[in-house]
């Protein structure tokens, strides 16, 4: 118990600014909470949000697994790249303000040798949407990355747009008609075209 307590203190130093948030749990489950808390010697607050940080860990770390190349990327003509925000804050806004289609490290950064000259590429931003888009030059550029050569892909949009008012995911799936999944590193999107018409007419 004493070494979950001095990581939970741990967390406190890199602890980021939180937004408040209102959830409704089974009393089973915020009885076991309150109990835990009290062996802890700490708020009920700090307990759920390091419970909650530790499974969003887990969360993301069985994502990766899921987010393997889509084979069927090189016969899609327009793609969905998530910027990826939250493991790099400033690759995804050097992605945003440049214009640059990008994925790091294997397997994910071979994602962008599938881009073909011509395709378009949505830029889509974690919890708020496609947020840019452009056409793909179908040349692939490769730089060292954290130190390690050749880590970084990515690709020089053209016609690189930034929308009006982002496009959230709700919208997305509605003018797909289908499900879609966004925390992929870059997915092919059927019926892509009606996707950038709706585009230009409602979110530019």
């Amino acid at each position: 118990m004493s070494t979950i307590k001095n990581l939970i203190e741990e967390s406190r130093k890199f602890r980021k600014e939180t937004v408040p948030l209102t959830l409704r749990i089974p009393q089973d489950l915020n009885d076991f909470i309150e109990e835990f808390a009290g062996q802890l010697s700490l708020s009920k607050q700090e307990t759920m949000l390091n419970l909650l940080e530790e499974g969003v860990s887990i969360a993301k770390e069985e994502l990766k697994k899921l987010d393997t190349i889509d084979e069927k990327l090189e016969h899609y003509n327009y793609h969905l790249l998530n910027t990826n925000k939250g493991n790099n804050y400033s690759d995804h806004e050097w992605m945003f303000t440049k214009g640059y289609a990008a994925a790091f490290y294997d397997p994910w950064k071979f994602n962008i040798d599938r881009i073909k000259k011509g395709d378009r590429v949505f830029l889509y931003e974690n919890g708020i949407g496609i947020i840019a888009m452009g056409i793909g030059t179908g040349k692939t550029i490769s730089i060292d990355y954290e130190g390690k050569k050749d880590e970084c892909h990515y690709q020089e949009l053209q016609e690189y747009k930034v929308l009006s008012k982002a496009m959230p995911s709700s919208e997305i799936k509605k003018t797909l008609n289908r499900n879609v999944v966004f925390l992929r590193t870059m997915s092919g999107v059927p019926n892509g075209k009606l996707l950038y018409d709706v585009i230009l007419k409602d979110f530019m």
